[in-house]
């Protein structure tokens, strides 16, 4: 069997404009992500994740602005990240106690 050795040799120039090819790719990929995915949020806004019904209302309590579903039977309640926090603000220890709890439920 016969070994057949093709070599290539590849310029500088080449390797350049390779490399600024993928780093093109690479933002277009990352744009058309984004692109995706701002669409589906603006499909889904006021889409409940529990029930998929757009049923989402805004209720502001403590100065947090809270989404509960309003579909009957449901009633799911979306809190944003240090929602729950500010909400909990001045109930001592109450915060702590209630991701302990919940932390629990995944041991």
């Amino acid at each position: 069997m016969k070994n057949d050795r093709v070599i290539i040799n590849v310029s500088d120039e080449d390797l350049h404009f390779r490399e600024e090819e993928r780093k093109q790719i690479e933002k277009l990929r990352a744009k058309a992500a984004k692109e995706s995915d701002d669409a589906y949020s603006e499909a889904h806004k006021n889409h409940c994740f529990r029930c998929g019904t757009h049923s989402l209302v805004e209720v502001e309590h403590k100065n947090v602005k809270i989404d509960i579903c309003v579909n009957e039977g449901c009633g799911a309640v979306h809190l944003d990240p240090g929602e729950m926090e500010k909400i909990l603000e001045g109930e001592k220890g109450v915060f702590s106690k209630v991701t302990n709890s919940i932390f629990l439920v995944f041991k």
